[in-house]
C-alpha cells in the first residue's frame, strides 16, 4: 500500500488502536525493505480522543458534515453579506452542529465550531486525518464575506451616477448602512466571544495533552530500544 492508503486506514481507526497498527505497519515495510516509507509512517502522529472522534464523524456521517458546513457558510453570508436571514441560518447551523454533536460525542463540538469559521479547518476536518483539536481559528473567512449589502448597494448607486455623468448626493441617506453595520458589529461580537471560549478550553487542554505526548514518545523510545533500533 501507499503512504496515503495506511495512513487512511490508521486514521480510522479508534486512538487507542493507533500506535500499535502504526508500529505494524512501519515493521512490515522495514522487514519489505521499504525503510524511507516506514520512517515516515513511523512519523505519523496518535490523536488525540477528541481528533479521533472528528475524524471518525467524518468517515461515518460524512453527508451530515457536509450539510453543518453548508448551514455555516449560510450563516456567514447572512451575517456579513446580507444573504438570507440571520435568525433562520444561525437555527439551521445550530440544529446541524447538535446532531453530529449527538452522532460524534461532546468531544468533536470544538472542532466542528472552528470548521464553522474557517475553510482551512474544515478542509483539515473533511480530510479526517486530524492529529489535535484545531487552534481557535482568527477571522479570515469570515472577513470574505464582511461588506455589507447596504454599502455594495451605495457603491452600485455612485458607481452609476458617475456613468451618468452625474455627482454623488451630497447628504445620501445612510440609515440602511448603519443599520447593516450594527447588524454586522453584533456577529462579529458574538464571533470573538465563541473565540475566546474556544481559546480557553484549548489552553486548559495543553498540559494533559503535552503531558500524553511525553508518555508517547518515552514508550516508543523504550520500544524502539526493546528491539534494537
Amino acid at each position: 500500500m501507499s503512504l496515503e492508503e495506511i495512513a487512511d486506514q490508521l486514521y480510522a481507526l479508534p486512538p487507542d488502536e493507533f500506535t500499535g497498527a502504526r508500529n505494524q505497519a512501519e515493521r512490515e515495510l522495514r522487514k519489505a525493505g521499504e525503510q524511507e516509507q516506514a520512517d515516515e509512517v513511523r512519523a505519523l502522529r496518535k490523536p488525540t480522543a477528541a481528533a479521533g472522534a472528528a475524524n471518525r464523524l467524518v468517515r461515518e456521517h460524512r453527508p451530515e458534515v457536509d450539510a453543518f458546513l453548508a448551514a455555516a457558510a449560510s450563516l456567514r453570508d447572512a451575517q456579513f453579506a446580507g444573504k438570507g436571514d440571520i435568525a433562520s441560518a444561525a437555527s439551521a447551523q445550530k440544529d446541524a452542529l447538535e446532531k453530529l454533536v449527538g452522532l460524534g460525542g461532546e468531544p468533536v463540538r470544538a472542532t466542528l465550531q472552528a470548521a464553522a469559521v474557517d475553510d482551512n479547518t474544515a478542509r483539515d476536518l473533511l480530510a479526517a486525518r486530524l492529529v489535535r483539536e484545531p487552534e481557535p481559528a482568527g477571522f479570515g473567512t469570515l472577513l470574505a464575506h464582511s461588506e455589507p449589502k447596504a454599502v455594495k448597494a451605495s457603491n452600485a448607486a455612485r458607481a452609476a451616477l458617475r456613468k451618468r455623468g452625474a455627482s454623488a448626493p451630497a447628504a445620501p441617506d445612510d440609515r440602511a448602512a448603519r443599520a447593516q453595520l450594527r447588524e454586522v458589529k453584533k456577529a462579529l461580537g458574538a464571533a470573538e466571544a465563541e473565540e475566546r471560549q474556544a481559546k480557553r478550553r484549548w489552553a486548559q487542554t495543553q498540559p494533559d495533552l503535552e503531558k500524553a505526548r511525553a508518555t508517547v514518545d518515552k514508550a516508543q523510545r523504550e520500544l524502539d530500544r526493546l528491539h534494537g533500533r
